[in-house]
């Protein structure tokens, strides 16, 4: 299932509402159902964008978690 908005800033306002701008490792492993672990992994790949490392993980951007999730949608429907 691909997902279908006109532009990203309504694919921004549409997903994840309920999450702040900027996230922590636990609550992005939520948002996109892995483990902690391929967090790091994505991070490391530079595929989620983290604005600071903490105690427990990263605070990655919520941007960046749309974007990844908008581009593995273009793929997964190509």
């Amino acid at each position: 299932m691909s997902l279908c908005f006109s532009s990203y800033d309504e694919a921004y306002r549409a997903m994840f509402t309920e999450y702040p701008d900027v996230v922590t490792t636990e609550e992005a492993t939520k948002m996109l159902n892995v483990g902690r672990k391929r967090i790091y992994q994505l991070v490391k790949k530079g595929e989620l964008h983290s604005l600071d490392r903490i105690a427990k993980g990263f605070l990655i951007t919520k941007q960046s978690i749309v974007a990844y999730v908008l581009k593995n949608s273009e793929r997964t429907s190509a």
